[in-house]
């Protein structure tokens, strides 16, 4: 698999987990009363929330394109960037469109996640 290739599946199975994550923490702000045990009677409605399905659909997609992608990069090549990335998008997405915090450690953890990530990957 060329360098490419490679990168731009990673961009993808990352882009699809992050935007199912912000998706199904959207979907379930409206259930924020839940407690355990209305919870689970209420568990077909919230799997039918319109966000719920969305989000669950882009996680199949991203397994299958995570499933494509182990089956030609190496694991410990592939998992570490994907989760950094993951990591940053849900952050930042996080903040942008459910208006969650953003503070200096979270941005300096993040660039240090990927100081440290672009570190194994340069000397791999």
């Amino acid at each position: 698999m060329n360098i490419f290739m490679k990168y731009g599946l990673i961009l993808f199975v990352a882009t699809i987990g992050v935007s199912g994550q912000i998706l199904l923490k959207r979907g379930l702000n409206a259930y924020s009363n839940l407690n355990f045990e209305n919870f689970i009677t209420k568990i077909f409605s919230i799997l039918l929330d319109p966000s719920i399905l969305l989000a669950l659909s882009f996680y199949i997609i991203g397994i299958v394109g995570y499933l494509f992608l182990l089956s030609k990069v190496e694991l410990t090549n592939v998992y570490p960037i994907c989760t950094s990335l993951t990591f940053g998008g849900i952050t930042f997405f996080g903040w942008f469109f459910l208006h969650e915090s953003l503070n200096m450690p979270k941005i300096l953890g993040i660039f240090l996640i990927a100081a440290g990530i672009m570190l194994i990957e340069h000397y791999s």
